[in-house]
C-alpha cells in the first residue's frame, strides 16, 4: 500500500508540473498571409468586403475564432496588410509578426456603408466591442502580445487622430520589437486604466505637428468623461489610472512628445510608471510630460534635441509627481533639463483642483544624479506655487559635472 501510495503522489506531481504546459500546447495557431482567405471564407460575401476591407477582414475573422477559442497565436507572414477597420483583440492573444511584415491604416474602404475607423486595434474582445460599459477598473482583457519578429511596422500614413494600439482597463499587455510611423494628432499608443504593461524595443518615428505640439508617441491617461481624452463606449469611464508600466529601450524620434500625460483626473494618479534605457531625440515640446504619477521611476535615458534647444522647452516636464526617481538621464541640447511645477487642466477638467509635486530628500538628492550636456540651463528647477516662477519660489538643483 505504501508503494501504491507513493506512486499516485508521483502521478500527481508530474501532472501538475505538466499540465499547464500541456494546456498552453493545445492553444490555437493560426498562420495567414496578405493573399490568405478568412477564417473558413466567413465574412468573404459582406458586402462590405471589398480590396480595401479584405484584410480587415482576414484579421478580423481570426480574432474572433480566437475569442471562441479562448485564445492562441496568430501569426502574420511577410507582406503588407492594409487595416482599414478597427480590430478587437481578446484574452491571451498574441498576434505575431514575422520578419518583412508590414500592418498600414487603411484609409478607405471602398464602399460606402462604412468609413474607414481612426485605430487599427482596441484591446477589447469582439463580442462587447459594443456593449456599452462592458469594462471597468482592471477587469477588462488581459494577457495580450504584439510580437515583432526581426524588420516589422505598423504605419499609420498619418491619417489624422489615428492610433496604432488602444488598451483600456487590460491587464498583462506586451508590445515589443516594432516600428510605428506617420503619426498626424494621435497617438502610437494610447494606455487607460492597465495593470502590468511592458513595452520594450521598439522604434517610434515620425509624426506631424499636431495644433498644441503635445500629441505624446505614448499616451498614458485615464477614462475620464471630464478631460475628453477618452471615448470607448466600452468603457465605465471610472478614472482608473494606469500602474505597473515599463517603457523601456524604445527610440522615439521627431515627435511632439515621446511619453506623457496631459490631463490629469484629480486625485487619481498612475502607479509605478518607469521609463528606463530609452533614447528620445527630436521633439517639438517636452519630451516626456509627467501628470499625477506616483513612484515614478525615469533613469538612464537620453534626451536630445528637444525644439532645437529652445531655451524655456524641458526634457521632463512633472506636476503631481509623488516619490519620483528620476536620475541617471543625459539631456543633451535641450533648453531646461528638467522642471517641476504645480499644474492645473486647462479647458475639459479645468474644475479639478491644482495637482502639486511631493518630493523627499532622497528625491532630491537623485535629481542631481542627471547630466547636462549642451544645455541652456545647468540645473533642474523647482517651482511650488501656482503660476509664480520668479526666483523666490524657485529651487535650483545643480546637475552632475556642473
Amino acid at each position: 500500500m505504501r508503494k501504491y501510495g507513493m506512486l499516485v503522489a508521483a502521478v500527481i506531481l508530474v501532472f501538475s508540473i505538466f499540465a499547464p504546459h500541456q494546456a498552453s500546447a493545445t492553444s490555437p495557431v493560426y498562420t495567414v498571409g496578405p493573399d490568405s482567405k478568412t477564417f473558413k471564407g466567413n465574412m468573404m460575401n459582406f458586402s462590405t468586403y471589398t480590396q480595401q476591407t479584405k484584410h480587415y477582414y482576414l484579421l478580423r475573422s481570426y480574432l474572433e475564432q480566437l475569442e471562441k477559442k479562448g485564445g492562441g497565436t496568430l501569426v502574420l507572414k511577410k507582406g503588407t496588410y492594409s487595416i482599414s477597420n478597427v480590430l478587437y483583440v481578446p484574452s491571451n492573444v498574441t498576434i505575431k509578426m514575422k520578419n518583412g511584415v508590414k500592418l498600414v491604416k487603411g484609409t478607405t474602404t471602398g464602399t460606402k456603408e462604412m468609413v474607414a475607423s481612426h485605430s487599427m486595434f482596441q484591446l477589447v474582445s469582439p463580442s462587447k466591442a459594443a456593449k456599452k460599459g462592458a469594462y471597468g477598473g482592471y477587469k477588462g482583457e488581459k494577457n495580450i502580445a504584439f510580437v515583432g519578429e526581426g524588420n516589422v511596422s505598423i504605419d499609420l500614413k498619418y491619417y489624422p487622430d489615428s492610433i496604432a494600439i488602444i488598451m483600456g482597463h487590460n491587464q498583462n499587455v506586451s508590445v515589443k520589437n516594432i516600428t510605428f510611423t506617420h503619426m498626424k494628432s494621435g497617438h502610437f499608443i494610447e494606455m487607460d486604466a492597465s495593470d502590468k504593461v511592458k513595452i520594450t524595443n521598439n522604434k517610434f518615428i515620425d509624426s506631424k505637428p499636431s495644433v498644441k505640439k503635445n500629441k505624446e508617441a505614448i499616451n498614458i491617461d485615464t477614462p475620464d468623461r471630464a478631460t475628453k481624452g477618452w471615448s470607448q463606449i466600452w468603457s465605465k469611464f471610472d478614472k482608473t489610472p494606469n500602474r505597473n508600466v515599463t517603457i523601456e529601450k524604445n527610440e522615439f524620434r521627431n515627435l511632439d512628445r515621446a511619453i506623457g500625460t496631459h490631463k490629469y483626473s484629480e486625485g487619481k494618479y498612475h502607479e509605478n510608471v518607469v521609463i528606463k534605457n530609452n533614447v528620445i531625440e527630436k521633439t517639438r515640446l517636452d519630451a516626456i510630460r509627467v501628470m499625477n504619477w506616483s513612484n515614478p521611476a525615469i533613469t538612464q535615458n537620453i534626451i536630445k534635441d528637444v525644439d532645437g534647444g529652445k531655451p524655456n522647452l524641458r526634457g521632463i516636464l512633472v506636476s503631481g509627481a509623488l516619490n519620483p526617481t528620476f536620475k541617471d538621464n543625459t539631456f543633451n541640447k535641450v533648453g531646461r533639463p528638467m522642471q517641476f511645477l504645480v499644474w492645473k487642466n486647462e479647458g475639459p477638467g479645468s474644475q479639478y483642483k491644482a495637482t502639486y509635486n511631493k518630493l523627499t530628500e532622497q528625491n532630491l538628492d537623485e535629481l542631481a544624479e542627471n547630466q547636462a550636456i549642451n544645455t541652456t540651463e545647468d540645473f533642474i528647477r523647482i517651482n511650488s506655487v501656482y503660476k509664480l516662477f520668479n526666483a523666490g519660489n524657485t529651487v535650483k538643483v545643480k546637475l552632475a559635472g556642473n
